[in-house]
């Protein structure tokens, strides 16, 4: 813990550039004491929220050390989040957590779980709408098989006025989002996850749509390079930096040509300290064969 620590005061683990906010900053664990001081450091550093894990599904979670294993033990989580508070230097704190875990999955044990822990000074919760099965599930199974139950977080937000309830899972279009959202839900908004990392497009058109900003009309490519640009001038490593571009022509024709280049060439020596190189070179591989392609269509 203590490296762990040494590397965020020295800005290597935590940085980001200002351009980033509002941003928040997730903690994963069980120690109130370690958690607080990590809080501590978080919003030292202009983190806009600290929020604490009780949703992951991780089948290496030991019992009350992290994610949603936590759901089952709510005075546990309401110890935590009161020292992760003083600690926070006024920087709100908020849970992410899951319906329920395993067979603590009743609606009134989930109750029991917002009562103690917005008790204990939570006062926004984002929840994954399905429940956890730690036995028997992977962690990819966990986002899929367990059944959605809107309804519920619905019911929490009306149950509980005093408190901000946000919903994550499965939600698949803008539709989806405004419905959730909707005046008589009486939601703080709703997370997606997926839906950003298989059709990272979608998010300018939920600024557009949903909150009413007119972005600058830029096409794919000009986004993408101008993000290569920015990668570019941070101290970040390559094949993390450009994963989150590997599915930006989603259902466009031959996508799969653009983004198997990335994978195949991002740890390349000539692309190592020159990112917008390697997603120019993508570009023109996926523009050249479809050109290809198209040409050979009228053929």
């Amino acid at each position: 813990m203590s490296n762990i620590f040494s590397n965020i005061r020295s800005g290597r683990l935590l940085k980001y550039n200002s351009i980033e906010h509002p941003v928040v900053f997730q903690l994963g664990g069980s120690n109130p004491t370690k958690l607080a001081k990590a809080t501590s450091i978080c919003s030292s550093l202009g983190y806009d929220e600290i929020n604490l894990n009780c949703g992951c599904p991780s089948p290496y979670a030991k019992e009350d050390s992290f994610g949603a294993v936590l759901m089952k033990n709510p005075n546990t989580v309401a110890d935590i989040v009161k020292e992760m508070i003083e600690a926070s230097n006024g920087v709100p704190v908020t849970v992410k957590c899951r319906l329920g875990v395993d067979d603590n999955d009743s609606y009134d044990e989930l109750k029991k779980f917002i009562e103690t822990v917005s008790t204990a000074g939570i006062k926004h919760f984002i929840i994954h709408a399905r429940k956890a099965l730690l036995k028997g599930l992977n962690h990819k199974e966990n986002r899929n098989i367990p059944p959605l139950k809107y309804d519920w977080v619905y019911n929490l937000a009306k149950d509980y006025p005093g408190v901000k309830f946000s919903l994550n899972g499965g939600l698949q279009s803008i539709e989806q989002m405004k419905e959730v959202m909707s005046e008589d839900k009486k939601l703080e908004g709703c997370m997606i996850g997926r839906l950003a990392y298989n059709d990272p497009w979608i998010m300018g058109k939920i600024d557009k749509e949903i909150y009413g900003q007119v972005g600058l009309d830029l096409s794919k490519k000009e986004v993408i390079l101008k993000y290569a640009e920015y990668i570019g001038k941070e101290d970040v490593c390559n094949s993390v930096a450009i994963k989150p571009l590997s599915f930006i022509f989603a259902g466009e024709k031959n996508s799969g040509v653009y983004r198997r280049f990335l994978a195949d060439n991002v740890r390349e020596v000539k692309y190592k300290n020159d990112p917008k190189l390697l997603i120019e070179d993508a570009i023109d591989i996926f523009s050249q064969f479809n050109a290809t392609a198209a040409n050979r269509t009228h053929d």
